[in-house]
């Protein structure tokens, strides 16, 4: 992998990515409304809905990755799915959101439309992913891409918040019919991602099998229990997972109590719009920053220091009394500690990638960069614990009068709590990632034989 990639494929990396976020924002905002406000589906039947289908969410994890190991399709083992996945998966999620019959009919095609669909998300997401290793083991390239990856991520998320909540409105209003409304939205924003998945794969036709075994040649073949044993070889990886989901917990928990903090501890429930768009603005100029900040002190400390700015923040929120304003301030500034290691985030898997090679010399690109997903996934329920934790600890009701009980109850679930699970995961990443100096020192030591 001497050459150098074309600056096409390096800044628009992140293109699939700016697609995938548009597209999945629908399901992440406004999946239940859609079960519960445009279907009429019961309550119970709905929360059913949502717990079946966040069982499978967390099972297809490993499973992907598994299926992305094994494949080896003729347009490149990882490029192959961003043809073939994209439209599987746009048609899927269609039905997903897609009003027919009675409410139990609702529910099932659903449910199938999440199940089979979110298999299918997971392994062309995660071929996305894997191909920042795969296209060229250049450190400073891979964090490049990384960063730009997280700079389309913040432009997804900002493009939905503007333009993707108000379609759903105004369609559903020109329709007079929200089922139908979120369906159109769908159909839209699933043709958009697909466009994007195949932008990249056209502009990747040269680089096709770099990193893996055409598809003519004798295939990578290792068994399932081979796969997974390599994750308990890579103590690196490990400590990447943990210190990760500590990160997704923090946000996830953020977003999740941000309405309870601003209408019962700060009184601003007007002030949280603003704050929320601070938040992807923050997350986008970070990611802009990535590329520089890890030139000058390394994806890993870079990773490790912004995180603690993130803690810091929180801990601070949660020692002092502060107004609606300087709470804002704070918080935006420790978000920093959010935005900036998710845009370096791919890079440090493809660097784990490299370390299981390194150890065992079995490369397992596509399993691995499969799990980047897991962080996300468990993050999300140990967010759903603590805020169910949180309130009830204060007894919490709609609409009760903020006592002082359910005023610390908030902030120990959104401040302390997530803290709590950062540092755990800062302090087991710190002390795994020091056997990737291993690798470093070992590569660096035959660079200067070969060299003499």
């Amino acid at each position: 992998m001497a050459d150098k990639l074309k600056k096409s494929v390096i800044y628009l990396y992140g293109l699939p990515s700016f697609g995938f976020q548009i597209f999945i924002y629908v399901e992440l905002m406004f999946f239940s409304a859609f079960l519960t406000d445009a279907v009429k589906m019961p309550v119970a039947l709905a929360g059913s809905v949502l717990m079946i289908t966040s069982i499978f969410d967390l099972i297809w994890v490993p499973v992907a990755g598994i299926i992305l190991q094994k494949s080896n399709l003729k347009w490149g083992k990882f490029r192959s799915w961003l043809l073939i996945g994209p439209p599987v998966a746009a048609v899927l999620y269609v039905v997903q959101f897609l009003k027919i019959g009675d409410p139990m009919t609702n529910a099932i095609t659903a449910c199938a439309g999440f199940i089979v669909g979110h298999l299918v998300f997971d392994v062309y997401y995660s071929a996305h992913i894997a191909m920042n290793s795969a296209l060229t083991d250049r450190v400073d390239e891979r964090v490049k891409m990384s960063a730009n990856r997280g700079i389309f991520n913040a432009l997804g998320s900002l493009t939905f918040s503007y333009v993707g909540v108000r379609a759903i409105q105004e369609i559903s209003k020109a329709l007079n019919d929200p089922a139908l409304g979120y369906t159109t939205v769908v159909i839209m924003v699933a043709l958009f991602m697909v466009l994007c998945y195949w932008i990249f794969f056209f502009l990747t036709k040269e680089y096709a099998f770099r990193g893996t075994v055409p598809v003519t040649q004798k295939k990578e073949s290792m068994s399932v229990p081979e796969i997974l044993q390599e994750l308990f070889h890579n103590p690196p990886l490990i400590g990447l997972l943990l210190i990760d989901l500590g990160r997704y917990v923090g946000k996830f928990v953020v977003l999740g109590l941000a309405f309870y903090y601003f209408k019962y501890v700060l009184n601003d429930l007007p002030g949280m719009a603003i704050f929320m768009t601070g938040l992807t603005v923050v997350m986008l100029v970070s990611a802009t920053l990535a590329t520089t900040v890890s030139k000058i002190f390394g994806p890993r400390k870079a990773y490790v220091g912004a995180l603690c700015i993130f803690i810091a923040g929180l801990l601070i929120t949660w020692l002092v009394p502060m107004s609606a304003t300087a709470f804002k301030i704070v918080m935006l500034v420790s978000f920093i500690g959010y935005g900036l290691p998710d845009a370096l985030v791919v890079a440090m898997y493809a660097t784990c990638v490299d370390y299981g090679e390194w150890r065992t010399g079995k490369n397992v690109r596509g399993f691995i960069m499969a799990l980047l997903t897991t962080p996300i996934k468990v993050g999300n329920f140990i967010k759903s614990v603590i805020i169910t934790t949180a309130l009830a600890s204060a007894s919490y009701v709609a609409d009760m009068t903020p006592t002082p009980e359910l005023i610390q109850a908030i902030k120990n679930g959104f401040c302390l709590y997530p803290a709590l699970v950062m540092i755990f995961g800062l302090v087991v990443f710190v002390i795994l990632s020091r056997k990737l100096k291993d690798m470093e020192n070992d590569l660096a030591a035959k660079k200067a034989s070969a060299e003499n």
